[in-house]
């Protein structure tokens, strides 16, 4: 064991504060689609496939834009799978704070599915208004 080591034994740690929840919205998986659509089913993914992904945000509108990087990055990893749609979507969105600083943490849960003639569109995420409900909060 070098120096360096030795000395690290006996110098005290910074303690770092920890990230604070602001707040917390989630919207549980829903169908997208309903015993009116005509589609044919090939297969659905056995369980929900959930991808967590965590971004620094500073304004409101950052973490809309979050959700919406995060259900892009999870389609396209499902569309990598092989998969063209996805039968089920949510999402959970946590807000965390650390002196001025805010980062958000976005839980994407979906379930994957391969339809005959579809393709993943371009959609919102399931009830995104809920949202608005969200502001960054600063403090002095």
């Amino acid at each position: 064991m070098g120096l360096a080591g030795v000395l690290s034994v006996f110098v005290e740690k910074r303690k770092e504060k920890p990230w604070e929840v602001v707040d917390s919205k989630a919207v549980e998986p829903v169908p997208l689609f309903d015993e009116d659509d005509d589609i044919d089913i090939i297969y659905v993914h056995e369980t929900r496939v959930v991808r967590n992904f965590v971004f620094d945000v500073r304004k409101d509108k950052d973490l809309e834009n979050s959700l919406l990087f995060a259900q892009q990055q999870f389609v396209e990893e499902v569309q990598r799978k092989g998969y063209n749609a996805l039968w089920s979507e949510g999402w959970q969105l946590t807000l965390l704070r650390k002196a001025k600083r805010h980062r958000v943490e976005v839980k994407y849960i979906g379930q994957p599915a391969c339809l005959t003639g579809k393709q993943v569109q371009p959609h919102q995420p399931p009830f995104l208004a809920v949202l608005a409900e969200l502001r960054l909060v600063c403090t002095a």
